[in-house]
């Protein structure tokens, strides 16, 4: 029996960059004894289903099962396409504004079969514009490569270039917290719980794939939000795994020294005139003020105003405006509450 992989693509309101991943999925070849049957799954998060076109104009090898998720918010499309891959033996993420380079899916796949991992992720290469400010080429925030080894096994992955086994999506479910709706970060709680589980989180850099980097992302106000936002999301999705006084005292911990290194790293930046080292040190440091942030529930709605413009409809309990790390509803009613979600079941 061949053995089932869905590509999951979230989208909203993209159809230029959609148009261009979808493109380079067709275009993947596998050996010819490949026992795999490859299909898309892409989660249109416009209740207009505005993808429509463009993932009709893509249809071609492999084919392609579409769904909307009218509920705004990356979450919500990611459960989704988890929802839509559940009898898939694998199921691999990537993003809309990705392109995957020829022999991508192959490689990531013979990882897959050569390390019989839980979980396998590779890089993701920047690809930055021909203008963009000089600090991008020394700072690693528009790229992953080179940061791990092949086999490597990690304790986190992002869902920009991942692979998932079916058993760790059946086991750690929900998957994505609503929390996150319009912060991001959903993916890092979840692969943190899926790696506290037990399971396997390998590294392949061969299986690289690349995303154009726009304008709007190559600024330095950009770089501190981007920073914040990371330190914040990770103070947050280690709270909802384990809540209580020690998670706290953690988490309190982690920020302080995140700060604390970034005072180093400007220091040995300025000695030694490296620009690496002062592009960590500005990371580090707003890292660190989100991380401490995240403490008590703030982050930043990165993607609030692509779906609301007027800054409204905030989740109940979803951390806006310091509003804590309690439960959650999900966007289905009928569904567990987040209260139940299996986070408090973990070891």
């Amino acid at each position: 029996m061949s053995i089932s992989v869905a590509v999951a693509v979230i989208t909203f309101r993209r159809p230029e960059l959609l148009k261009g991943l979808l493109e380079s999925l067709q275009a993947q070849e596998l050996p010819a004894d490949s026992d795999y049957a490859v299909r898309i799954v892409v989660v249109d998060n416009d209740a207009e289903g505005s993808a429509r076109e463009v993932i009709e104009a893509a249809r071609g090898k492999y084919p392609i099962e579409t769904a909307i998720e009218p509920e705004p918010g990356i979450p919500f499309a990611r459960e989704k396409s988890v929802q839509l891959a559940w009898d898939d033996d694998a199921l691999i993420f990537v993003d809309d504004d990705e392109v995957a380079p020829p022999g991508w899916l192959a490689t990531l796949l013979a990882a897959w079969e050569k390390t019989r991992a839980d979980v396998v992720t590779g890089p993701v290469q920047g690809i930055l514009p021909p203008d963009a400010p000089a600090w991008n080429r020394y700072s690693d925030v528009h790229s992953s490569m080179g940061k791990h080894a092949t086999g490597d096994l990690l304790n986190k992955a992002y869902t920009n270039n991942t692979l998932v086994a079916q058993h760790v999506y059946h086991s750690i479910t929900p998957a994505f917290h609503p929390a996150f709706r319009y912060t991001g970060s959903s993916d890092l709680h979840f692969f943190l719980r899926v790696h506290q589980a037990g399971y396997r989180i390998v590294w392949c850099e061969e299986a690289r794939i690349q995303e154009d980097v726009p304008a709007s992302r190559t600024t330095l106000r950009w770089l501190f939000r981007r920073a914040f936002r990371s330190g914040s999301g990770d103070t947050i999705s280690r709270l909802l795994i384990r809540p209580g006084a020690a998670s706290y005292a953690k988490v309190l911990a982690y920020a302080l020294a995140r700060i604390a290194s970034a005072f180093g790293y400007g220091l040995g930046g300025l000695v030694t005139f490296r620009k690496t080292y002062l592009l960590k040190a500005v990371r580090r440091f707003f890292s660190g003020i989100g991380s401490l942030a995240g403490i008590v529930g703030i982050n930043h709605d990165e993607y609030r105003e692509r779906h609301r413009p007027d800054g409204g409809d905030a989740v109940p309990g979803d951390l806006a405006g310091g509003a804590g790390t309690g439960p959650a509803d999900l966007a289905d009613p009928e569904g567990a509450p987040v209260a139940d979600h299996p986070d408090a079941r973990l070891p």
